[in-house]
């Protein structure tokens, strides 16, 4: 039995109908139904009944198996959207049964929890006291069934009134048996006697229910971790028995951890794992942990992550998993100093999360870690090829294949990457892939506006192929007149036809009663504009709801203080966060950034305006997710980063469907006229997930030629001869850009655009430098020939490359260790060199710089005197961003140094406006906003600047003076004043235990006189003041307030 073509018709009608719900659309336009979705119950049920039984029967042929759960699709997709659609409300109750047994059944265990809990609220709200489960003519049965989805072990049933009566209470006791001691020979005998008499005396709804509860009861003990993880781990039972006990530990495998299972992850195989968000990746890492921790194969292990919030969530969760266990979990500050021992680390079960660069910087500090490092993992492990960070993740892998013990295992999580077994035969010599990419964990819907009439619609499409069409949903989109201020000649209207960014606006305002809503911009700017145009047309009256009425009230104004403190009342960021509407991109505040996250992960508030930080595996639940733009600036987002995007919306366990809608008209609406059609085409590409991007190596762009602005021209540029130039002749390469432009100006290359990409190859050459820096001294005699082609020909870069291009990395390699050879005779300085993570040039201007400068350092009394003195270092080395900008760059000092005193980000700008500096911007000049200063403090000062104090303080070491001890001791505590923007070490402390918001972190310093620096003594002092810690934190977000509570009652 398999749904034909006119059943998936009358399940469009269903979806449409419970669509125009969702959209609000009043009843009167909704779309006539010509024939009764009902009709699909009987094949439905059909279909449901079929597969159960297959089950049933313990042994069905594999494919079969396979086809017929991909046609319970179907059946799980029906009973919720005829659910949804409210055509017959007194089914209700049956509909939640079955459509979650289906989701269940179809390995959709999030989805199925999702109805289970919606079907209890609704038991929980009819007012019937002792209600389990209403009566659906099973004789008992339902309850069971409820029971058994809910997977409620802390009860069982007791004197039923059922003809089923007796085994109902013996099965619920039994399966609570078997999951508290893995033995299931009892709860199979009951389950069959319950088939039997259900065939033998049971109604038809009967027997569905018996076959339903004997189907999933089977599923549940193959799914046990009583049975999977013997099986998977090599383990014994006995070996898991603590972990079994601990009631946070997982009872079920979902699907993707038995792939991990299957692949022999769990027995130590190194790995590259491909898992979609919400498939149950945060559980199969505790897996894995345990899995090698138990068996004693690692007693270090370290989890990777590329960003800092990654790493807070990750180890936030691992803590709590091993809570109460004598495994350790700790997350490295990022802070670029040896802030941690190593003997602290080792000598027992330790799990580290760090961001690359910490990790980096530790290695060269401390290379003995690297033979401790039982297990690795990497998380977002793709990222390795993203932006100017991704070649020192590639070169950090590049030396940890030779650094850590030969059996250590290596896990690679990543998103969709068309090559995955090509990178797992580079990293861990076998191309061993985990393709969990087709485990969509809930169903996803694809919509496009279209607007050709007065009012526009929702076109929906089968999100396998874009080109079918499914339903509409119209009347969803329809034009306000918002008036007019004084002093403008025209009303204003909203949305219009020509803005997608105002329909996107629109839809999410319309839509946030349902549920939470991000709304993805492919620019920075882009995102306040829309916090700006939302705080515009809600203060001109829009007659639409706003999303602080359906979120915490309290949570709202906790989050709106935050941002005033730190942004100014005046930022778009603030005002919009005061109506409940918050922004989420690279220039979010790093505190703010966390709040905001832990605030819509615990459905406090519900609406996000965000860039692509929201695909960086922070864990956020979004039903609804807009798309304004599948650009980033120029460029297309890739196929894989838009997976990782679209991944977010329809969480696991909180919805049973997540939405796509992309709000600009233009899309679809012009998908056929061939000027136009371009859109279509790109957003059908990167809907296919096959379309993903390979992992490529950011070193092999060092050959790419030389592009205009927009792309459409090369000039080649050679990789040798560019690094030759660089090493033989700088000053020809420092007038390199000023050459092409003069050249090919005319031919749309700019000189800012030439520039960016002159100083991308030079960082890519300093990258290799400092990483042969890092290997010289592993022998006695240095690197040989030999050795530096071995190093070249671990890299990914030669893994990809064509065998010119490998031969050309060869050399490469060769040319830049004669270049360190020559420069850098000493063994000593070598290291030093290698430690800084800059490239020689770099590190020799420091290093003169330093001996220049030795005297003066020492007699530093203060950190403005640090400033002072080192100021043109930070003007010479920070190359990035808006930094570089000042037309004033004297401001640019007072703005660093107010930064570290701890002044918020509205101050900063204060300044900037009250000197009346310009940002230069070409020929032009433009104003500052707050979003630029958060750029460079938490991105220029906080990282770059922060590698320019590293490279001081490694020169400073090696000087034999008198007082270098207390100047490196002030020289770390000025880096991490830059790192943070915080005037105090007590400050520092305080951000470092949890409170990583300036503004919080100083209060609570100033408001409880707090005196300690180091962590522990600061968690006694909170403690023992733990009444005023509470009322200080109370005016902050729920996630501050809950470290708060977690420090002063557990630490």
């Amino acid at each position: 039995m398999r749904p034909e073509k006119k059943s998936q018709l009358l399940l469009g009608v269903s979806r449409s109908k419970a669509k125009m719900l969702e959209f609000s659309i009043p009843e009167e336009h909704h779309i006539k139904i010509t024939q009764d979705p009902a009709k699909l119950f009987s094949i439905s049920i059909g279909l449901l009944g079929d597969l159960a039984a297959a089950i049933n029967r313990e042994e069905p042929e594999a494919n079969l198996l396979t086809e017929m759960k991909t046609n319970l699709l179907f059946s799980a997709s029906f009973f919720d959207s005829y659910l949804q659609s409210k055509l017959n409300e007194t089914l209700d109750p049956y509909l939640m049964l079955l459509g979650a047994a289906s989701y269940y059944l179809c390995e959709l265990p999030g989805s199925s929890s999702v109805l289970i809990k919606k079907l209890k609220r609704d038991i929980d709200a009819s007012g019937i006291y002792g209600l389990y489960c209403p009566n659906l003519d099973g004789a008992g049965l339902e309850f069971l069934l409820l029971w058994l989805l809910e997977g409620d072990s802390s009860i069982h049933f007791e004197n039923i009134d059922s003809v089923f009566g007796k085994l109902i209470e013996n099965i619920s006791k039994e399966l609570n048996m078997f999951f508290s001691s893995g033995n299931d020979f009892a709860i199979r005998s009951e389950v069959k006697r319950l088939r039997d008499l259900a065939y033998f005396a049971g109604t038809p709804r009967q027997l569905l229910l018996s076959d339903l509860i004997s189907s999933i009861i089977l599923r549940k003990i193959d799914n046990s971790t009583w049975k999977c993880l013997p099986k998977y781990s090599g383990l014994s039972i006995s070996t898991w028995k603590e972990a079994l006990h601990n009631n946070s530990f997982i009872k079920e495998f979902w699907p993707a951890q038995h792939l991990l299972g299957q692949a022999n992850v769990l027995r130590g195989k190194s790995a590259i794992v491909q898992m979609p968000t919400s498939a149950g990746k945060t559980k199969a890492t505790e897996l894995i942990l345990r899995s090698a921790f138990l068996a004693k194969r690692v007693s270090l292990a370290i989890i990777i992550a590329p960003f800092r919030a990654l790493c807070h969530e990750i180890k936030n969760s691992l803590v709590e998993a091993f809570n109460s266990e004598s495994t350790k979990v700790d997350e490295l500050t990022d802070a670029l100093q040896t802030d941690f021992e190593i003997a602290e680390l080792l000598g027992h079960q330790q799990v580290l999360v760090v961001t690359p660069e910490k990790l980096l910087y530790a290695l060269r500090h401390a290379p003995e870690l690297g033979a401790h490092i039982g297990l690795l993992i990497l998380d977002e492990g793709h990222q390795f090829d993203s932006g100017t960070r991704g070649i020192t993740y590639e070169l950090l892998l590049t030396s940890l294949r030779t650094m850590i013990p030969e059996g250590t295992q290596k896990v690679l999580i990543s998103a969709v990457i068309s090559n995955a077994e090509a990178v797992g035969l580079w990293l861990n010599g076998e191309p061993n892939v985990v393709e969990g990419t087709t485990l969509i964990p809930t169903f996803r819907s694809i919509g496009f506006a279209s607007w050709l009439d007065q009012l526009g619609r929702i076109e929906y499409v089968d999100s396998r192929n874009a080109e079918q069409s499914e339903f509409f949903v119209p009347r969803v989109i329809e034009t306000f007149n918002l008036g007019r201020k004084s002093r403008e000649h025209t009303d204003r209207f909203f949305p219009e036809k020509n803005d997608g960014q105002a329909i996107a606006l629109y839809l999410g305002l319309k839509l946030a009663p349902k549920g939470s809503i991000a709304i993805f911009c492919g620019r920075k700017s882009t995102a306040a504009s829309i916090c700006e145009k939302a705080v515009d047309v809600i203060k001109r009256g829009v007659p639409l709801p706003l999303p602080s009425d359906y979120s915490d009230h309290q949570e709202v104004a906790r989050l709106t203080h935050l941002h005033i403190k730190n942004l100014g009342a005046n930022a778009p960021a603030s005002q919009s966060a005061e109506h409940g509407i918050f922004s989420h991109h690279g220039n979010t505040p790093h505190g703010i950034r966390l709040a905001v996250e832990h605030a819509m992960r615990d459905n406090l508030v519900r609406f996000v305006v965000c860039t692509s930080t929201l695909a960086q595996g922070v864990n956020l639940p979004i039903r609804y997710l807009i798309v304004t733009s599948v650009y980033q600036g120029m460029e297309r987002i890739k196929v894989r980063d838009f997976h990782n995007l679209i991944g977010r919306a329809g969480r696991a366990g909180m919805h049973t469907e997540g939405s796509i809608l992309f709000a600009d008209p233009v899309i679809f609406d012009k998908r056929k006229v061939r000027s136009e059609k371009w859109r279509w085409k790109q957003v059908k590409k990167l809907l296919e997930p096959q379309n993903s991007e390979p992992c490529v190596s950011n070193l092999l762009s060092i050959f790419d030629p030389i592009k205009s602005d927009d792309e459409k021209i090369s000039i080649p540029m050679g990789a040798l001869d560019f690094a030759k130039d660089y090493i033989d002749n700088p000053d020809k390469i420092a007038n390199l850009a000023t050459k092409i432009t003069a050249l090919h100006g005319d031919r749309n290359f700019s000189q800012n655009n030439i520039e960016r990409q002159i100083a991308w190859r030079i960082s890519l050459i300093s990258a290799v430098e400092s990483f042969l820096l890092s290997h010289w001294d592993e022998s006695e005699d240095g690197l040989s020939q030999a050795d530096v082609t071995r190093l070249a020909e671990g890299t990914l870069a030669f893994f990809l490359a064509d065998t010119q291009k490998k031969e050309h990395i060869r050399e490469l390699f060769q040319l830049l260790a004669r270049y360190i050879s020559t420069s850098i005779t000493e063994p000593s300085r070598r290291k030093i060199y290698g430690r800084t993570l800059y490239g020689i040039q770099d590190a020799e201007s420091i290093e003169k710089w330093v001996q220049s400068n030795t005297d003066n350092l020492l007699s530093i009394v203060d950190e403005k005197e640090i400033l002072n003195h080192i100021w043109q270092l930070f003007i010479k080395h920070i190359n990035s961003g808006v930094f570089t900008k000042f037309d004033e760059p004297e401001v640019l000092k007072e703005i660093s140094y107010e930064w570290i005193s701890g002044k918020p980000f509205c101050d900063l700008l204060e300044i900037i406006r009250e000197r009346k500096v310009k940002m230069i911007w070409g020929t032009n000049r433009r104003e500052f906003k707050i979003d630029h200063i958060v750029d460079i403090c938490e991105g220029a000062l906080a990282y770059d600047a922060t590698l320019v104090v590293g490279a001081i303080s490694e020169f400073i070491g090696n000087l034999n003076k008198d007082g270098t001890r207390d100047l490196l001791n002030r020289l770390q505590l000025f880096q991490k004043r830059l790192k943070y923007g915080l005037p105090t070490d007590t400050a520092i402390s305080l951000y470092e235990l949890g409170f990583s918001d300036r503004v919080i972190a100083q209060d609570l310093a100033t408001s409880l006189k707090l005196a300690a620096t180091q962590k522990k003594y600061l968690v006694k002092e909170l403690k023992n003041n733990r009444g005023n810690a509470m009322k200080v934190i109370e005016k902050y977000p729920m996630y501050f307030q809950e470290k708060m509570s977690e420090l002063i009652e557990d630490f």
